[in-house]
């Protein structure tokens, strides 16, 4: 028979409340696209912790990329894991939900973290770390642009590793999710349904200003936190819809 401390141990983990899983949010894309721009906005938004991937490479990856050399897959696999490791030990509450969060929910730890996460390899390695059950919920948020656009933003920066001569291969490398378009377009009906990342939303930002992409960014965060939420607080009933899709909302 088990004692009553070690009752409570197991009523402990077996009622462990959802709402204390992790969000990582990861703002991902090609260089030159906003993701720190965008990913330090929400963050302030919502007063969550933000992690920046570049600054979690080994320092031969930088010295890589410095020389203009691109990483291989291989230079990745590592950081990966780091930059999966960091962002759930820095979650933590936020201080300024969403303002709709209903006052009976309690919101989750979550973080914000930049990392290019080009390939559905790189990001399929981030759900392998992150996605386990009980040990975080992610979502990816993917900046992208055309290369006349990012080979534009490149020369506008200085003293940054990425070169220009690099730019053409990330956009070689970069697989763009393919999910719902965002605002309203097209739900390709011909499409193989495991082809689809449904936990991607994808903002193209050529015609868009910086202030614009910003934008998109915290209300895309905000709709996610908002349906992951909701979900949650249906979670186990009988009956109930699920959460809205971010794409519906925005």
């Amino acid at each position: 028979m088990a004692s009553h401390d070690e009752a409570d141990d197991v009523d402990d983990t077996v009622l462990a409340p959802s709402h204390q899983i992790p969000h990582i949010f990861v703002i991902a894309g090609p260089s030159a696209t906003g993701k720190s721009t965008v990913a330090r906005a929400i963050a302030e938004t919502f007063g969550l912790p933000m992690v920046e991937g570049d600054d979690l490479h080994p320092q031969e990856n930088i010295d890589k990329m410095s020389q203009g050399h691109p990483l291989t897959d291989e230079d990745r696999w590592g950081w990966l894991k780091t930059v999966a490791s960091v962002s759930i030990e820095s979650a933590s509450p936020p201080t300024s939900p969403p303002a709709e969060l209903s006052s009976d929910l309690q919101s989750p730890p979550a973080c914000i973290t930049t990392c290019s996460a080009l390939k559905r390899t790189y990001r399929d390695l981030l759900r392998s770390e992150l996605s386990e059950p009980e040990t975080a919920i992610l979502r990816f948020l993917f900046l992208t642009a055309s290369e006349e656009e990012l080979l534009r933003r490149i020369e506008e920066r200085n003293n940054h590793f990425m070169k220009k001569n690099m730019v053409r291969s990330q956009i070689v490398t970069a697989e763009v999710p393919r999910t719902l378009e965002l605002d309203g377009g097209e739900r390709d009906g011909e499409g193989v349904e495991e082809d689809f990342e449904s936990d991607c939303t994808v903002i193209w930002t050529d015609n868009l200003s910086q202030d614009e992409v910003v934008e998109k960014g915290v209300e895309v965060v905000k709709q996610l936190m908002l349906s992951d939420s909701s979900e949650e607080l249906i979670d186990g009933e009988d009956e109930g819809g699920g959460g809205s899709r971010v794409e519906d909302d925005i």
